[in-house]
């Protein structure tokens, strides 16, 4: 048991220096953060008096450093910043518009996959304009046909007399005589 010992005063005293040794690097750090912090105050201090020292001031420095990078003023750089954010707000919100009405037709196709639903009704309406219009058609022209005319009886009420001989089925010999007996008499008219 006493490697058991020994193994946890050993864990126990690694701790305390790893513990130990986080706690004086966050100090340390902290320490070298406030002295760069100083440092970098009393350094631009330093800069700015050797600019005051030449004639130029930290706004100056600035427009020349601009110039000098890009070829351009400050306010040009800052004219053509404000026009390029111009032109990507207008394509994003394009880009948007498009996004949302293609989210919206997937969003449709989707679901008319999903449950398709029952198919409409056909209309039946064509077909009983199509059938009143036939209708009216015909009637049309069954009403635009002239019946066809008798001939008018002479005022003595006799008929025109016929220079044929009729054709009824008593005058024929291969068809029998009518049924009730009597035989086809042709009276003579008067005329």
């Amino acid at each position: 048991m006493d490697e058991v010992k020994a193994m946890a005063r050993a864990g126990e005293s690694v701790g305390k220096a790893v513990g130990t040794g986080i706690k004086s690097a966050r100090h340390g750090a902290k320490r070298a953060g406030e002295v760069g912090m100083a440092l970098s105050k009393q350094a631009a201090a330093l800069a700015e008096q050797e600019l005051a020292n030449h004639g130029y001031s930290t706004d100056e420095l600035q427009e020349l450093i601009a110039q000098r990078a890009t070829g351009m003023s400050r306010k040009e750089l800052a004219k053509r910043g404000r026009k390029a954010r111009k032109q990507w707000e207008k394509k994003t919100a394009n880009s948007r518009k498009q996004l949302a009405k293609n989210t919206a037709a997937a969003r449709k196709e989707l679901a008319a996959r999903i449950d398709p639903g029952k198919p409409k009704p056909r209309r039946k309406w064509p077909w009983v304009l199509l059938a009143l219009t036939a209708l009216g058609a015909a009637a049309a022209v069954a009403f635009s046909r002239r019946p066809e005319e008798l001939p008018v009886a002479e005022a003595d009420d006799s008929f025109t007399r016929r220079d044929t001989q009729a054709r009824h089925r008593a005058s024929r010999p291969d068809v029998p005589a009518q049924p009730d007996g009597q035989a086809n008499i042709t009276p003579e008219r008067s005329h």
